[in-house]
């Protein structure tokens, strides 16, 4: 393979002389360019430098750089490699095993995990389809013929699922009730919603050196991606939008599933197998607020935002601050003649260095040039988001036995957190009391820094604390007594994640409904994706399939290749019927309650979208990310019953 040529920037722009490139190299990750250089030149001075770290992403991760004098060595190491023609350099080879662990080692100054070798492979790209699934023994024609899979939703997870199933010839059909390709990031277009993760390392891992326009995201940026993706490998034949499934049945004697379907197309779908891609956040929760049917105003969830409605120079309201709110109130507020955030709780709070940013002409250069850059700068993102989670996200007993809250690093981030939120609101003391959480982070999702501080301490916004009693036709009245005047109602509460695979009513075998399988103690499965009675049922992001590091992408690919694996098993075994043993069920739920006892997400008295209504939680998984990875890597036949 050779270097992309096809440059995502105009050069005409911005010529290529001796100041853009030193500002290409100080823009630069070094230790990823480091890397690149060692690869294509085998220089052994790059490969004996020393690593260090310095924490990013408000604390919360730690990001592996070099000292400022091999700094410095690194980048007249690249502009000699530059000047020698660097554009005509060929891709190096794909590196061995042995010879990748040498240089993620490298990267990372010391011994690594099998897990970083492994799952780093994937996440550097080397490969046109890192996390593909390919035939053991692939069938005829006719055979992948009688097989058919439905992908349920045309967001990252169903996109994915159809790029699978197209490169292996099985037939499939992707439905989505929206009208547009993306899923969340074609339903939320709010004020400046964009991802939390940057963008190198929210994307799919076989686009290679996609040219993003920002550092993170903005939506309608995210669903043209996902849509570009769809496009690219011809998804959009298999695609039926404005379609709903409604019910779906289990046929024993048949080995299939019924589907009922409404809006275009036909009403009724016989299929082999489900991939159900419709993700965690897809029911919005509308909070019931007394009174709220008595508003004469436009109202509406942050979700289903009302682009016709003119925000300028109205009162707003705004109600919710979790990530959602936080990154509608600061745009918002620019034009809106007064804002009143109605906050229930507050949140941990992180600011990110160029959240805003766009990715420069220098650093798209410098992806398009230098081999193999562009993998290792991805792969730094990867490296740092992975790292160590426990001592964030479990107690530690001897570090609270000394007097500790939850663990050293957890204990660490929040005074940093805090002083975070004492230095942007120095001066409005009236605010710092209101904004520091009572909890430990963690417990809840972690909010990036949208503006939300400096929109905080602007004239025109009030942020409210107090909990809303009711709503009249034209004010939101908090429990003091307090009328708060409001032209517009905005509802930014989030979703209601514990109803997963709403609002589909699935019956398996004998009829049993999902409804009934989790009537105990909310939605369960094993591993995150198949359950007992539903046969043939792949579910990407299910029941407690949060993983505890990492951006979403990788972990979505990982998901669908799984299922993808157990299709393609069951046709090349000439099984009708996958499903999952109860009893392998039932061993992995007790061991993840077990597990779950040593995580912070349960600490009594808290509310946030990990818990469902029995108090359990059913987002998140306790496993670490190398445990999980491995489990999951490909299914185990063991753990089914093929017939």
């Amino acid at each position: 393979m050779t270097v992309n040529r096809q440059s995502a920037v105009d050069m005409k722009e911005s010529p290529v002389d001796s100041a853009f490139v030193a500002r290409a190299l100080d823009q630069a990750n070094l230790n990823a360019l480091r890397l690149a250089l060692y690869q294509a030149t085998g220089d052994e001075e790059l490969a004996g430098m020393d690593v260090g770290s310095v924490p990013w992403w408000g604390g919360v991760f730690q990001v592996a750089v070099l000292s400022e004098q091999d700094s410095e060595k690194v980048k007249e190491k690249a502009r000699a490699f530059l000047a020698s023609n660097a554009e005509n350099a060929s891709q190096p080879q794909a590196p061995s095993n042995q010879e990748l662990r040498n240089l993620i080692e490298t990267f990372s100054g010391g011994p690594v995990s099998d897990f970083m070798v492994e799952m780093g492979r994937e996440e550097l790209s080397f490969d046109p389809y890192p996390r593909g699934v390919e035939w053991t023994r692939e069938p005829s024609k006719e055979v992948k013929r009688d097989y058919h899979v439905t992908v349920i939703g045309a967001g990252i997870g169903g996109v994915a699922a159809g790029i699978q199933l197209k490169r292996l010839g099985i037939p499939f059909t992707i439905i989505d009730e929206n009208d547009g390709i993306g899923g969340t990031w074609w339903k939320n277009d709010y004020p400046d919603a964009r991802v939390d993760i940057a963008s190198h390392h929210f994307q799919y891992s076989f686009m290679q050196n996609y040219p993003w326009k920002h550092n993170f995201a903005p939506a309608g940026e995210v669903q043209k991606y996902i849509e570009q993706a769809a496009r690219d490998h011809d998804l959009i034949p298999n695609i039926r939008l404005n379609t709903k499934l409604t019910d779906a049945e289990w046929d024993e004697g048949r080995g299939q599933w019924r589907l009922t379907l409404e809006g275009e197309g036909a009403p009724e779908l016989r299929t082999s197998a489900i991939i159900s891609a419709a993700g965690l956040f897809n029911r919005p929760n509308k909070p019931d607020i007394a009174g709220l049917e008595n508003f004469e105003g436009p109202w509406f969830h942050s979700t289903e935002w009302d682009h016709g409605v003119d925000y300028r120079g109205k009162r707003v309201g705004i109600v919710g601050v979790g990530s959602t709110g936080a990154q509608i109130m600061p745009r918002v507020a620019q034009d809106a003649a007064h804002v009143s955030v109605f906050q229930r709780s507050p949140q941990w709070v992180a600011t990110v260095d160029g959240y805003k940013s766009e990715v420069s002409v220098e650093t798209q250069w410098l992806f398009d040039t230098v081999p193999n850059y562009w993998n290792w700068y991805c792969f730094a993102l990867f490296h740092a988001m992975f790292g160590d989670v426990e001592g964030l996200q479990n107690a530690d007993p001897a570090w609270q036995a000394k007097g500790g809250i939850i663990s050293e690093r957890n204990d660490n981030l929040r005074a940093y957190l805090t002083e975070n939120i004492r230095s942007k609101l120095a001066d409005r003391p009236d605010l710092i009391a209101k904004l520091i959480p009572d909890f430990p982070p963690f417990t809840k999702r972690t909010v990036i820094d949208n503006g939300w501080f400096d929109a905080l301490r602007r004239s025109n916004v009030d942020l409210v604390t107090d909990g809303i009693d009711h709503i009249t036709s034209d004010a939101v009245v908090t429990a003091d007594g307090t009328k708060h005047p409001v032209d517009l109602l905005v509802l930014s509460a989030g979703f209601k994640t514990e109803d997963y695979l709403w609002p589909v009513r699935y019956s398996g075998v004998n009829g049993v409904t999902l409804e009934q399988a989790w009537a105990k103690d909310g939605a369960r499965s094993y591993l995150g994706m198949t359950m007992p009675q539903f046969p043939n049922l792949f579910v990407v992001y299910g029941p407690n399939g949060q993983a505890r590091a990492g951006g979403l992408f990788p972990w979505i690919e990982i998901w669908v290749r799984y299922a993808v694996h157990s299709i393609v098993h069951m046709i090349e075994a000439g099984a009708h019927v996958m499903e999952c043993r109860q009893s392998v069920f039932d061993e992995y739920n007790a061991r993840m309650d077990e597990a779950m006892t040593q995580c912070i997400w349960d600490i009594p008295g808290q509310k946030s979208y990990y818990l469902n209504k029995f108090g359990r939680t059913s987002a998140n998984m306790p496993w670490k990310p190398d445990q999980y990875y491995h489990w999951i890597k490909q299914p185990d036949l063991a753990d089914f019953d093929l017939r």
